[in-house]
């Protein structure tokens, strides 16, 4: 089993995935505040989504890639909510989003605009 940020991956060769889609190779522990979870194998991620035509500001496979990656099993799996409700625990995995980024040496114009973009839009996401 690996550990935040040494993800495992692999382009999905499912079928029916999109062009973009990766899959995790191997267990991933993390840790999230008082929080240990772990990205299980077979997770499917496409980093974060942003538009095609924003790559080249925004590039979703670049520095941000882990930090999405962790981001989106936060979301889809809604990590966090039975201990702190819905609107606490999305803007925590935002937040963590934010940190991780800066971790990895996103620049801060980068971060904050793809946070202000999870902030106005992410809701949708994180309910579905």
């Amino acid at each position: 089993m690996s550990e935040y940020p040494d993800i495992r991956l692999r382009k999905c060769t499912d079928p029916a995935a999109k062009l973009d889609w990766f899959e995790v190779t191997e267990d991933c522990s993390f840790h999230w505040g008082d929080l240990q979870t772990v990205i299980p194998k077979g997770f499917i991620t496409d980093f974060a989504s942003v538009p095609r035509w924003l790559w080249s500001l925004l590039p979703p496979h670049g520095k941000m890639a882990n930090a999405a990656i962790l981001h989106d099993y936060l979301y889809d799996y809604r990590i966090g909510e039975a201990q702190f409700g819905a609107q606490k625990a999305r803007l925590l995995a935002d937040l963590q989003f934010v940190f991780n980024c800066r971790q990895a040496g996103v620049g801060s114009v980068q971060v904050w605009v793809v946070f202000v973009v999870l902030r106005v839009f992410g809701g949708k996401w994180w309910v579905e």
